[in-house]
């Protein structure tokens, strides 16, 4: 297993692998990451800087953080021999530094977005266009019944589901995904070590058809608040995220769909069942109501209307062949097009009309181009860097 220095930067300070005693310094919160990191930026550093222990004192951390940091550095070693042990248990690691982390889940979460995660699977998995399936764990047979025709469906369009791998809507849309030829991404919220020790599921990861994924050490048992807050990687993992059973007002999906409304992470979908009250109600606050019907799933999460977005049929000449197969991005479809025309530089109104792009969306794409130094702005145009 190969890591960058930023990347073992980020697993030494955030995660708690290797630690065995009480008495272990803890690993940064990731409000206390995200404000390390944005010194760092400041100062156009490295994230691996923060290894210099001068480089803290230069930049006005106190003796004590300093002293923390210092601790779960020194443990890299003990972490380095975790990492293997894991390897051979079918677990890996992923970074935010790494090209293999899920893009939407960084893109979409931004200062949410966990620094590592833990994984079992393919990993390539999840940077591929899906929908989210989710909903109550005490589902009836008609819940059950509109949750297999949904993933159905979604198969033979070739598109990935992305679940919680909880009891109910989420295990039913998994096996229905596998039974019908798809895969499946789950974001666990118990113990990663456990899950992938079931034939069933090893057999799915083993066949490349079953990732799962965790934001805490692999062997951290269930947890509720680690359940609610697995759920917006869900929701930004997927183009589309369907809710087929929800209670009012109560209950993981309710707190999930509401949040995930309230931050517009993805386009929420709702079975339109006036049974489940709690159907009712999220479509009251915004979410759009889904009957089965002749369009096509991947015409539905990727409606231009709903997100203001360009029209992918726009510019044939940078899409793929065929948008059911691999990965489906938009941002590293449109850099180089960007790039490509921006000349002697652009504000960001003029970049959206040439562009014909939403102004929102294109200051969006345009500060990640300078998080990505590719372009600098400089008195409100962004030139090439």
């Amino acid at each position: 297993m190969k890591i960058s220095d930023n990347a073992m930067t980020a697993i030494l300070l955030c995660s708690f692998i290797g630690m065995n005693h009480d008495g272990d310094a803890k690993p940064l919160t990731l409000k206390e990451w995200n404000e390390l990191l944005d010194r760092v930026v400041q100062n156009k550093q490295q994230p691996s800087t923060i290894m210099d222990q001068n480089f803290l004192k230069d930049i006005g951390y106190s003796p004590e953080y300093i002293e923390r940091i210092k601790r779960l550095i020194y443990r890299g070693g003990t972490v380095a021999f975790a990492l293997e042990e894991l390897e051979k248990k079918g677990i890996g690691i992923v970074t935010q530094f790494d090209t293999d982390y899920p893009i939407l889940i960084k893109r979409k979460l931004k200062r949410k977005a966990p620094p590592i995660l833990f994984y079992s699977g393919d990993i390539g998995l999840a940077k591929k266009i899906g929908i989210g399936v989710v909903g109550s764990r005490n589902v009836d047979e008609e819940g059950i019944r509109f949750t297999q025709k949904l993933v159905e469906k979604a198969a033979r369009e070739h598109l990935i589901i992305y679940s919680g791998g909880a009891k109910g809507i989420d295990t039913v849309s998994e096996k229905a995904a596998l039974e019908y030829g798809s895969a499946a991404v789950s974001f666990v919220a118990d113990s990663l070590l456990s899950k992938i020790r079931k034939k069933d599921i090893l057999d799915a990861v083993m066949n490349k058809k079953h990732l799962l994924l965790s934001d805490v050490k692999p062997d951290a048992g269930f947890s509720a608040a680690r359940a609610m807050n697995r759920n917006k990687y869900i929701y930004a993992s997927s183009y589309g995220t369907f809710v087929a059973a929800s209670d009012y007002n109560t209950g993981g999906t309710w707190a999930g769909a509401t949040e995930a409304l309230k931050n517009r992470w993805t386009k929420v979908f709702v079975w339109q069942n006036e049974r489940y009250e709690g159907n009712r109600k999220l479509i009251e606050k915004g979410a759009v109501p889904y009957c089965f019907s002749d369009e096509s799933l991947l015409e539905l999460i990727t409606k231009k209307e709903t997100f203001q977005q360009v029209d992918l049929t726009s510019v044939p000449s940078i899409m793929p062949k065929n948008k059911t197969e691999g990965n489906l991005d938009l941002y590293h479809v449109i850099a180089p097009y960007v790039m490509e025309h921006i000349g002697e530089g652009m504000t960001k109104e003029e970049a959206a009309e040439v562009f014909q792009v939403a102004k929102g969306q294109m200051h969006i794409w345009l500060n990640q181009l300078c998080l990505d130094s590719c372009l600098k702005c400089v008195k409100g145009r962004y030139v090439k860097q």
